[in-house]
C-alpha cells in the first residue's frame, strides 16, 4: 500500500536553497527527500497531462510555480511549491515540458505516488479521465488540484468526490475568481446583510461559454448553493465561437428566504473581469474584480491565490469548499450547456440532469485506451 500523504510531506532543503537563489534547473533532481516537513522546504508537485499551449500549466501555473521566464518576464517566487515530475501520453510533449520546467518524466500515470506531495491536473483535453488519472493519488492521500471546469459529466465529478471522502484526501477545483479578495468580501456581506436575498446580478468577461465558468462559480461561491434550475440564452450556437450569453439561475427557498433568481451576463470587457451585485432585503452590495494592472499584477492577485489554496491543503488545512458544493457548481455549469444546446434556452432542472450528459470544453478531447487503467 502507498504511504499516505501525511507520511511523506516535504521536499529537500537543498532544493529550497537553490530555488531561492534562482538556480532552478540544477536543483530539481534534489527534491526527493521525504518526510522532513521542515519549514521552508518546497512541496513537490507532479503534473498529470499537459496541453502544449494553454489550459494554464505551460503558460501560467508552470511559470509561476517554477519561476521560469514567460516572454520577457520571470516571476518571483510566490508559492512554497516546485514542479518535480510530469506524465503525459505524448512523449514529445513530456520532453518539451521537462526542457521548459526541469521536471522528471515518469513512465506511467501512477508512477508519481510516493514521489510527490500534490498532483495537478490542468489539461482539459483529458478531463473525461480525471477520475481515473487521479484515483491512485486520492487513494494514497495525495491532494489533487483539478483545473476548471473539472469534469465534463456529473457522474465523473461524483466519482472523484467519493474517493476524496473515502480516503480523506482533499481536492481543489478552482476558478481563480473564487479565491480573489472581492469574493471573500461578498461572502462577508452575505453574512452581514443576509440571510434574505431578493436577487443577484452578475457580469463576467467572457465571449466563449466555456469561460462563463468563472462568473458562474464566483456567483455561487458568493451567495451559496441550492440551485434549482439553470437556463442559458446565447447569441451563437457554437460553444467555441465568440458570442454573448446570459445565464438565469433559480435558487431554492432557504429557511425564511423565498426563491430568488440570479442573472449572469457574459460579454466583452469594459474594464472589469467580473462583478456581482446582491439585492438584500434592506440594502444592496456590489463588488468588482478589476482587470487593471500588468501581467505580474494579474498573476499575483488572481492566479497565485488558488495555488496557495492548494498549498494549504497539502499542508493539512481543511477544504474551503465542501464536496457537495463542488458537485453542485459542476452540475450547474453542465446544465447551462444542455439548456443552450438542446433546450433552446429553457431551464434545466438540476434534479433531472442526466449524470452522464457530457460537455467537452476543449474541441479536441483526448482518448486513452482502456488497458492503460488496468
Amino acid at each position: 500500500m502507498p504511504l499516505h500523504r501525511r507520511k511523506f510531506l516535504g521536499a529537500a532543503s537543498a532544493a529550497t536553497a537553490g530555488m531561492l537563489a534562482g538556480n532552478n534547473r540544477s536543483v530539481y533532481a534534489q527534491t526527493t527527500a521525504k518526510g522532513s516537513g521542515a519549514p521552508g522546504n518546497l512541496l513537490r508537485i507532479g503534473v498529470l497531462t499537459c496541453h502544449p499551449t494553454h489550459h494554464h500549466m505551460s503558460n501560467l501555473y508552470g511559470p509561476i510555480i517554477q519561476c521560469v521566464p514567460r516572454g520577457d518576464m520571470t516571476p518571483t517566487r510566490m508559492t512554497g511549491m516546485v514542479l518535480t515530475h510530469i506524465w503525459d501520453h505524448d512523449p514529445k510533449r513530456v520532453e518539451t515540458f521537462c526542457a521548459q520546467f526541469g521536471t522528471k518524466p515518469v513512465k506511467r500515470y501512477k508512477d508519481m505516488v510516493g514521489e510527490v506531495d500534490g498532483i495537478m491536473l490542468t489539461d482539459l483535453r483529458a478531463a473525461d479521465y480525471y477520475h481515473l488519472l487521479s484515483e491512485p493519488y486520492l487513494k494514497a492521500g495525495i491532494p489533487v488540484f483539478f483545473n476548471r471546469c473539472f469534469t465534463p459529466r456529473v457522474n465523473r465529478a461524483k466519482a472523484v468526490v467519493e474517493l476524496s471522502k473515502k480516503y480523506d484526501t482533499p481536492i481543489l477545483v478552482p476558478s481563480e475568481f473564487e479565491y480573489t479578495e472581492p469574493l471573500y468580501t461578498l461572502q462577508e456581506k452575505v453574512k452581514e446583510y443576509g440571510p434574505k436575498i431578493k436577487g443577484v446580478t452578475g457580469y463576467n468577461w467572457s465571449v466563449e461559454i466555456t469561460h462563463d465558468v468563472h462568473g458562474l462559480w464566483l456567483l455561487l461561491a458568493a451567495v451559496g448553493g441550492g440551485v434549482e434550475s439553470v437556463a442559458v440564452n446565447r447569441s451563437v450556437k457554437s460553444i467555441f465561437e465568440k458570442g454573448t450569453d446570459t445565464w438565469t439561475i433559480k435558487f431554492k427557498p432557504r429557511a425564511d428566504n423565498d426563491t430568488f433568481y440570479a442573472t449572469l451576463h457574459n460579454t466583452s470587457n469594459f474594464g472589469t473581469n467580473a462583478s456581482i451585485r446582491i439585492n438584500f432585503d434592506r440594502t444592496v452590495f456590489e463588488e468588482n474584480i478589476w482587470g487593471s494592472g500588468g501581467t505580474e499584477t494579474v498573476w499575483q492577485y488572481m492566479m497565485v491565490p488558488p495555488l496557495l489554496a492548494f498549498q494549504r491543503l497539502i499542508e493539512g488545512k481543511p477544504m474551503e469548499q465542501t464536496h457537495e458544493h463542488i458537485v453542485e457548481k459542476t452540475a450547474a455549469f453542465i446544465a447551462g450547456f444542455k439548456s443552450h444546446l438542446e433546450l433552446g434556452g429553457q431551464p434545466v432542472q438540476l434534479s433531472e440532469l442526466d449524470e452522464d450528459y457530457c460537455v467537452y470544453c476543449d474541441p479536441e478531447p483526448t482518448t486513452y485506451p482502456d488497458a492503460m487503467f488496468d
